[in-house]
């Protein structure tokens, strides 16, 4: 088993750069649907160093975890915790009020609202003018599943958040037990409402998108349906023909006359 700073520097590195992806998606998408020449400016080469300085970015954010978190055995039980070391000390104060609030909520929320109230204007301008009906439907639908992803960001991830900073406030306040297992309960719910956001985005494109529907369709049941058939049909035994039947009966009685 992995020791606990490293699984959260690691939760960490991935949780934000699955932000960040949403965000290249908006982008993305933004571009795609722009009628000027904003989209020539950004070759494949520039978004793949893009890509990199992210990378090494949300790393290096990642560091500092593995340095500060360790297994930190609770008071009055024999059951340990993944805590900053310095509790109530400068890192965990930069991780409740720079950290998260910006990295994992501020950021990412100001860049997918800011492209995807640009998307949703560049594809009410492009119903305007003489675009192919069959682009427009498929930018129409892309639109739809961003936006909705994005709405889902704020219900799913924007509530752990202000829950989480208000925890630590009052926890460092107040020594009520039952307040704070209050907070603690609280804290559990929106935690398990955080990690929807890491598993809906299946359902979501589902729901969405006519055209994914149509695809995954296609792949189940005329790619995988069909080769599962097909297996099965290689592994069953099948009868002996008819026509090997006859001539061994017609070998049996021309030994009998013989």
């Amino acid at each position: 088993m992995f020791p606990c700073n490293i699984q959260m520097a690691f939760a960490q590195i991935v949780g934000l750069m699955s932000h960040i992806i949403m965000c290249f998606g908006a982008i993305d998408q933004f571009m795609s649907t722009s009628l000027n020449e904003s989209r020539q400016r950004f070759n494949l080469k520039s978004i793949q160093r893009l890509i990199i300085i992210v990378i090494v970015i949300y790393i290096l954010y990642g560091i500092p975890f593995f340095i500060y978190y360790d297994a930190i055995p609770l008071s009055g039980t024999n059951a340990t915790a993944c805590l900053p070391k310095d509790s109530g000390g400068l890192f965990s104060k930069y991780v409740v009020y720079i950290g998260l609030p910006i990295f994992g909520g501020f950021l990412p929320v100001t860049i997918m609202s800011t492209f995807g109230f640009l998307t949703f204007r560049n594809v009410r301008r492009m119903a305007r003018k003489n675009i192919p009906i069959s682009r427009l439907r498929l930018d129409q639908q892309l639109t739809a599943m961003i936006l909705i992803k994005i709405l889902n960001f704020f219900v799913t991830v924007v509530p752990f958040l202000v829950v989480y900073i208000v925890r630590y406030i009052v926890s460092s306040h107040t020594n009520d037990t039952i307040i704070q297992k209050q907070f603690q309960l609280v804290n559990r719910v929106f935690t398990m409402l955080f990690y929807v956001n890491y598993a809906d985005n299946f359902y979501i494109f589902v729901a969405s998108s006519g055209r994914f529907r149509r695809q995954l369709k296609y792949v189940l049941i005329n790619v995988h349906f069909k080769l599962w058939r097909a297996k099965r049909n290689m592994n069953r035994i099948h009868p002996a023909p008819e026509y090997f039947e006859l001539s061994v009966a017609s070998d049996f009685e021309h030994k009998r006359k013989e």
